[in-house]
């Protein structure tokens, strides 16, 4: 059993600081991976993530900041949306339709990540922030291909192609800086193939 499963909250989140939805998404694609791996990973852990991660989610489609209540604004949970309801995908708690609406709704509110990419901390009206954004960005690719989003996924390669500084690197926020943004840039290309 992965050491992931021995990390679970005990209502079923996975958290770094506190309990969150994107955590426990991240988790939950780990060991989706880890399983289609060959990897043994117990059914109730999975089970109890998507739960916990379903659990957070309004009925927009918009999942809370924290595991605390459901939903909040839109503008502010956009960008991960996607790779939230991918990570739901093999438990049967997303859909297609709900993924291609948390994509169409993550694209409408790009430009919000876009303002904010270059700051650490959570800059805006709604709490985006800067060391979001390429977590967001290789989300979103990995949710276009899970539902073969053909337009989604060529979307996506040119907001990557885009904002390529002129040494041909990548940057989100000084803080995690050019190797970082760089190397997720790359994966986000390639989840875009």
């Amino acid at each position: 059993m992965p050491k992931l499963c021995d990390l679970q909250g005990a209502k079923g989140s996975w958290s770094h600081e506190y309990e969150n939805p994107f955590v426990t998404a991240t988790a939950l694609h780990a060991l989706a991976e880890a399983r289609r791996a060959g990897a043994e990973v117990p059914e109730a852990v999975l089970t109890r993530g998507a739960r916990a991660l379903l659990a957070t989610r309004d009925a927009r489609g918009v999942f809370s900041y924290n595991s605390q209540g459901r939903g909040g604004q839109i503008e502010g949970g956009a960008g991960r949306m996607p790779y939230l309801e991918f990570a739901l995908l093999p438990s049967g708690q997303a859909t297609a339709d709900s993924v291609a609406a948390a994509l169409e709704a993550s694209f409408k509110h790009h430009a919000l990540l876009e303002a904010v990419r270059k700051y650490d901390d959570h800059a805006d009206a709604f709490h985006n922030g800067g060391f979001f954004f390429w977590y967001d960005q290789h989300g979103r690719a990995l949710a276009a291909r899970a539902v073969k989003s053909a337009a989604s996924l060529a979307r996506q390669r040119e907001i990557v192609a885009s904002i390529a500084e002129i040494d041909g690197c990548w940057v989100d926020s000084h803080e995690l800086g050019r190797v970082y943004g760089t190397a997720m840039a790359l994966l986000t290309l390639k989840a875009c193939e």
